[in-house]
């Protein structure tokens, strides 16, 4: 994709710029478009993994040495990201908008929650302010990096676990069904819109032969 091949495009830029190693790899086949900046230096500062796999995936986030996880997309309307990351433990630091306001839980967000309760950060999507949240990040204690964890991976099965989505959907079957008949225009509308449907099929009926003739 266009837009993915232009933000690898810049992110090695910035590498360049910051003289930065880096490796580019990809467990599929490297299109043409970028397959200049495939390099295989050893111990690189920064890897870019392009289509990753799920297993890959998996063990990035299970990795002992995965300090966070960064969410960049603005105004997502849900992103599973963020919470496939709060399973496995991982803080993250996502924009401040769209379904992370959700799913991520920042004290420093404007909500009622206390840092106790931290599973992430919330913050505008600026680099000067992504750097300072990934500051503190980095320098959690273990102990702050436990409890976070520990506070991730309990929101991510309460909330969004398949028995959570599941629990929630019965709940809003039920309570649409005890709310019982919806009545648009009441019973004296309901019957003059089938009075009126009934002659316009008395009116049309004439036509129709001719019509399909």
């Amino acid at each position: 994709m266009e837009d993915n091949v232009n933000t690898l495009d810049r992110l090695i830029q910035c590498a360049k710029a910051l003289s930065l190693s880096y490796n580019t790899i990809s467990p599929l086949i490297i299109p043409s478009n970028v397959a200049h900046h495939v390099t295989f230096l050893p111990d690189p500062q920064v890897l870019f993994l392009l289509n990753f796999t799920t297993s890959q995936r998996t063990a990035l986030l299970l990795n002992p040495s995965t300090l966070a996880l960064l969410y960049t997309p603005a105004n997502e309307h849900f992103g599973i990201v963020p919470i496939e990351a709060m399973a496995c433990g991982i803080p993250v630091l996502a924009c401040d908008s769209g379904g992370p306001t959700e799913s991520v839980l920042d004290p420093d967000f404007g909500l009622n929650t206390s840092k106790a309760e931290r599973t992430g950060w919330l913050r505008p999507p600026a680099a000067s302010v992504w750097a300072d949240a990934l500051l503190e990040i980095v320098s959690l204690s273990v102990s702050e990096r436990e409890t976070i964890s520990s506070n991730s991976k309990k929101r991510a099965r309460m909330l969004f676990s398949m028995d959570a989505m599941a629990g929630g959907l019965k709940d809003a079957i039920l309570k649409a069904v005890n709310m019982g008949r919806v009545e648009l225009f009441g019973p004296a509308g309901t019957l003059v819109i089938m009075l009126l449907g009934f002659l316009l099929a008395y009116l049309a009926g004439p036509f129709i032969p001719s019509i399909v003739r």
